[in-house]
């Protein structure tokens, strides 16, 4: 079946972060209440269906024939990226992980005591990013290449003593490849108050503002209808439309725009709306069959009502 990834390119409001997917998660609800600075959002999902009514649409990254690690390797090209997990199986937990923390969940419609667990794993590749989704992670903070824009905790080795150092302490090999106190607390605020209900409720918009400020970006493993997408959170300054769309031109994939997040949309309209601006003479043929006149999509009423406007002109 065809393959697409959806994208959309929005403005997001820590403060009033909107919805997720629906009857899938939520945000976590924030009593903070001072102005916020207004941050850019760059959703990425995809899907698979037989036509351009998506009756039969799989949706989720998994389904574009890309991988989260692929995408947001070739988005973040040479970074280092901290893959953060919250609550996250104790027996996955991948080898190379650091900060590694082990807890007792308790909540209500859970077993009275589960053992869960914390960790941080740095991914230079997207084979270290598959590695950490598949292993729990659901945050991946962008981490900027001076170390010194990395907050550090009072006390810390680092802090306050950069003449005193060993000569060699302060080589990229000698720093610990793991999240100073000051980020792994931002990163709590960010999913630790999580609830185990129905609908999920994962992560805390007014947070991402924060990490913002030491981190070039945060990106978030979001619910897509059957399986995950992910959100990308960057200054509002910052656009990576232009990354993005260079990905689909080396993957030979379609990619499709919302003008909403993929995962509360319509993939039949964002088809319909794709093929009017196509242009037949530069990129040949849609590559997506039209449904056929008895099935339901937003393609076969635009149809219907473009014929009934011509019979009744004639």
């Amino acid at each position: 079946m065809p393959k697409a990834l959806g994208y959309c390119v929005d403005v997001f409001n820590p403060l009033e972060p909107g919805r997720l997917c629906r009857g899938r998660e939520r945000w976590i609800e924030s009593g903070q209440r001072d102005p916020l600075p207004m941050l850019r959002r760059l959703v990425v999902s995809g899907a698979e269906f037989s036509d351009d009514s998506a009756n039969d649409a799989r949706r989720g990254l998994l389904f574009s024939g890309l991988d989260m690690g692929s995408v947001v390797a070739s988005l973040f090209p040479d970074a280092t990226i901290a893959a953060c997990a919250e609550e996250a199986a104790p027996l996955q937990v991948p080898a190379n992980a650091c900060d590694i923390e082990h807890f007792t969940l308790t909540r209500p419609g859970r077993p009275l005591r589960e053992m869960s667990c914390r960790w941080v794993l740095m991914c230079n590749s997207a084979e270290d990013i598959n590695t950490a989704g598949d292993a729990g992670a659901d945050v991946y903070l962008v981490l900027p290449k001076n170390k010194e824009d990395i907050p550090l905790p009072a006390g810390h080795a680092l802090d306050g003593l950069p003449h005193e150092v060993p000569p060699l302490a302060d080589d990229e090999a000698a720093v610990p490849d793991s999240l100073s106190e000051a980020l792994r607390q931002m990163v709590y605020l960010l999913t630790g108050f999580g609830q185990g209900t129905t609908p999920l409720r994962r992560f805390q918009g007014a947070a991402i503002a924060d990490l913002l400020e030491h981190v070039s970006a945060v990106i978030l493993v979001h619910q897509d209808k059957h399986s995950p997408c992910i959100g990308v959170y960057t200054p509002e300054h910052m656009v990576l439309l232009e990354q993005f769309l260079s990905i689909s031109d080396e993957s030979k994939i379609l990619t499709v725009p919302f003008a909403i997040p993929p995962m509360l949309a319509r993939w039949d309209r964002a088809l319909w709306e794709l093929r009017q601006e196509w242009d037949v003479s530069e990129r040949g043929e849609f590559p997506i069959e039209v449904s056929p006149p008895d099935r339901q999509s937003w393609g076969n009423r635009q149809r219907q009502r473009a014929a009934r406007a011509a019979q009744i002109e004639e």
